[in-house]
């Protein structure tokens, strides 16, 4: 698995910053998280990149958003072994 070293936010989405400095650190599990929550338009030079998870939160169906989770993380270099969904979001999903 490779690391993903980029800038972290903090839990509140503001760049996390340590001592006066910006922290440093993988960065996979929140790049995931930009994924799955940012709507398809949102990143102007992509636009077709992003799941838009709250566009399933009234669907019944699921097989149509992991399905979308999955494209979305090959599309951005990730190897996909799971996902899955059953009382919560399993993914297993690395650079």
């Amino acid at each position: 698995m490779a690391e993903v070293i980029d800038i972290l936010c903090d839990d509140d989405g503001d760049v996390a910053c340590q001592l006066g400095d910006m922290v440093l650190g993988d960065a996979t599990y929140q790049h995931q998280a930009d994924l799955i929550e940012a709507n398809e338009g949102v990143y102007k030079q992509f636009p077709t990149t992003g799941v838009g998870l709250d566009e399933f939160l009234n669907s019944e169906d699921t097989a149509e958003m992991l399905r979308k989770i999955r494209i979305q993380f090959v599309k951005d270099g990730m190897q996909v072994s799971k996902v899955a969904y059953t009382t919560t979001l399993e993914i297993k999903a690395n650079y």
